[in-house]
């Protein structure tokens, strides 16, 4: 079991500044230029004829061949395997050895396509980007800092494009980069995620600085921290205890078994693991924004027949490193009264030690009913 404890003094400024400008920001740079390097190749070279790209930028010709072989094989870890698998770009090759071999010009379309590698790169990317603009509102990370990773950005598509192998390079960074980044290494975003939903009795026993009022309200001023679920019962201090609190990350389900819109077919337990939605996460405090990082970072690396291509060794498992950490509590779906008596409260008390370290998620409904779901 993970210790709940953190070391970081989360009361200060500085602690926090560091995790913005040493962690956040080179992941959102190395994000960046991934996501650019893709898009650089959709607008430049997507429907265009191979013959022609190799007039503009001859290198880019191995992007598209490089580690192939006629009539139409790709070798394995070959250089045009990892464009066409983590970046979408490809070019038919039965045509291309063909007029080759006639020694004709290689006039094949190209074609760069989505994939999920870059999709989750680019929703990293969205994501981060909200919470540094958060982080230099509040003074904890300068400008100049973005702008800076933004230009670093520029030159990390340029050098690819001038060198297609480097491609192997930029997403081991990014990979790396991510991975220090999730709860199971990081502790600023393990401290945000037991924020997730935490029920104040958690708070007094594991962060007794936050009950400071002005460490309180410079953590929820910082993270987006707010109420959540306020028992309605009699005593004002059991109630106090048992008031959950979240960011704007806390989901919601309506009467017709919808969660945030989506219906209950779309299987939220897949979000909940890092699957992605067809559209950008509506959230906007650092809080949510970074509990949805580390879903989304934990959904990249289920992608392991993809990150082989780049990664020597065992690619890493953040999610079942975390799952191993925590524990399993097998697959649990329950509907929950709201806590408006002592029995129902007691009911929710059971599952908050699972909440807390997100082996389940507590998702509030419309009217008297909450529903607890797990990740796995």
């Amino acid at each position: 079991m993970i210790s709940l404890t953190v070391s970081i003094r989360y009361w200060e400024k500085g602690f926090w500044a560091n995790y913005f400008k040493n962690d956040l920001l080179p992941l959102y740079s190395s994000a960046t230029t991934i996501t650019s390097l893709w898009k650089e190749l959709r607008e430049k070279v997507h429907g265009r004829l191979l013959s022609e790209v190799v007039k503009e930028r001859p290198s880019l010709e191995q992007a598209f061949v490089g580690g192939t072989s006629p009539p139409d094989k790709y070798e394995e870890s070959g250089l045009a395997l990892i464009y066409k698998k983590l970046l979408g770009a490809s070019v038919n090759l039965r045509e291309y050895y063909f007029l080759k071999k006639l020694g004709k010009e290689p006039k094949t379309p190209c074609n760069v396509e989505s994939t999920n590698v870059v999709n989750y790169a680019d929703h990293v990317a969205v994501l981060l980007e909200r919470v540094l603009a958060r982080a230099c509102d509040l003074g904890l990370l300068e400008k100049s800092s973005l702008q800076e990773a933004l230009e670093s950005c520029r030159r990390g598509v340029d050098e690819v494009l001038r060198e297609p192998a480097k491609i192997s390079e930029k997403f081991v960074d990014f990979l790396n980069k991510a991975l220090r980044v999730t709860v199971a290494y990081n502790e600023y975003t393990r401290f945000i995620w037991f924020l997730r939903k935490i029920a104040k009795k958690y708070m007094k026993e594991l962060y007794p600085e936050l009950l400071k009022p002005e460490v309180f309200e410079f953590i929820k001023n910082l993270l987006g921290l707010n109420e959540y679920i306020v028992p309605q019962v009699d005593d004002p201090e059991i109630a106090d205890l048992y008031t959950i609190y979240s960011f704007d990350y806390a989901m919601q389900y309506d009467t017709r078994g919808r969660i945030d819109g989506r219906p209950w077919i779309w299987a939220p337990e897949y979000y909940f693991r890092g699957g992605l939605p067809e559209e950008y996460e509506p959230y906007g405090t650092i809080g949510g924004c970074m509990c949805r990082v580390n879903e989304l970072i934990w959904g990249l690396f289920t992608w392991q027949g993809e990150l082989r291509l780049v990664v020597s060794g065992e690619v890493p498992n953040p999610l079942e490193e975390w799952r191993k950490a925590v524990g399993t509590p097998g697959q649990y779906y329950a509907s929950l009264d709201y806590p408006r008596s002592y029995e129902a409260l007691s009911k929710l008390d059971e599952s908050l030690p699972g909440i807390l370290v997100g082996r389940f998620e507590l998702v509030k409904g419309e009217g008297e009913r909450l529903r607890l779901i797990s990740r796995w």
